[in-house]
């Protein structure tokens, strides 16, 4: 263990580069003659109560494609970075036992900067048709099957204490998702001028709950964007943003960043698992789509 040792007398004291880790134990070696026997040095762990909890999973959806790309675990608290591999499990909703090899193993997590988002992909190669893992062993899930995402209590927050609950969510399984997402089959609201009434965004699948957030946004016809709040409701339909002040009487643009997926992975340019053989597959230019939304009276 890293730090430096210093005399106070006949005291001999070790100061630690990095702080001894709460319930934790270390080993005292005397190397020179005469030979002495190890001391065992152990830092207690103080007792916590647990109080962390699972405040999220995503998708909130009830169904997902067999070709789902990503889970997110959201916390009440920072959390513990390994243990997601043991700590996470999805298991099938028939027979109860763990789908083997679902999730990717990932070193290092896919943690947010605070450590209270985690993010799960499922493996790829298994989703994508025509690559080796897919020919081998299919997609992670099974359609018209159930499966459960569960979440152990045993995983440690970054206090090293378990969660307060254990966290589950149930999905039905359906069929694949492969088309590029397109704001053609949407249906977009228009701002009502001079009130602060919400636009509301309808998709025609679930979309990504992080991606969303991120990738849409409204702004003025000279570019400035538009501040307020945005909400994306259970089931990954819909985005609802509304606005800090009153829409005026003008026209606004909604942007679409071309990184806005689905849950399956299929963004604006181009699809995740790709048909080859199919020119509709085909990746297109990545560029922010522009839609304009006209500003109309208040309903008499």
């Amino acid at each position: 263990m890293a730090g430096t040792f210093s005399m106070d007398g006949a005291v001999l004291w070790f100061r630690p580069r990095f702080a001894f880790a709460a319930g934790t134990s270390y080993a005292w070696i005397t190397r020179q003659p005469p030979a002495r026997p190890a001391l065992l040095l152990t830092r207690p762990a103080p007792a916590r109560a647990a109080t962390t909890v699972v405040t999220g999973i995503y998708p909130t959806t009830a169904r997902l494609p067999v070709n789902v790309l990503r889970f997110y675990l959201h916390f009440s608290a920072p959390m513990s970075e390994g243990f997601a591999a043991t700590a996470v499990q999805l298991r099938d909703g028939e027979s109860g036992e763990t789908l083997a090899a679902a999730i990717l193993p990932m070193e290092p997590e896919l943690w947010d900067p605070g450590r209270r988002r985690l993010t799960l992909l499922l493996d790829p190669g298994r989703i994508k048709r025509g690559l080796a893992p897919h020919t081998e062993a299919g997609y992670p899930l099974t359609s018209g099957r159930r499966v459960i995402l569960g979440v152990d209590p045993a995983f440690p927050d970054a206090t090293g204490t378990a969660l307060a609950a254990m966290a589950v969510r149930e999905y039905a399984v359906g069929s694949a998702i492969r088309q590029r997402v397109s704001p053609d089959h949407w249906r977009i609201g228009h701002p009502v001028r001079r009130t602060r009434r919400p636009v509301r965004v309808h998709f025609d699948r679930p979309m990504d709950h992080a991606l969303v957030h991120r990738c849409l946004t409204i702004a003025d016809t000279a570019g400035r964007r538009v501040t307020g709040r945005s909400t994306v409701p259970a089931g990954e339909r819909d985005w609802i943003f509304t606005p800090a002040a009153d829409w005026a009487d003008e026209q606004y643009l909604l942007l679409v960043r071309p990184q806005l997926e689905d849950i399956a992975g299929n963004s604006v340019t181009r699809v995740f698992d790709r048909d080859l053989t199919n020119p509709s597959h085909d990746p297109r230019p990545p560029s922010t789509i522009r839609l304009t939304l006209t500003s109309q009276n208040p309903p008499r």
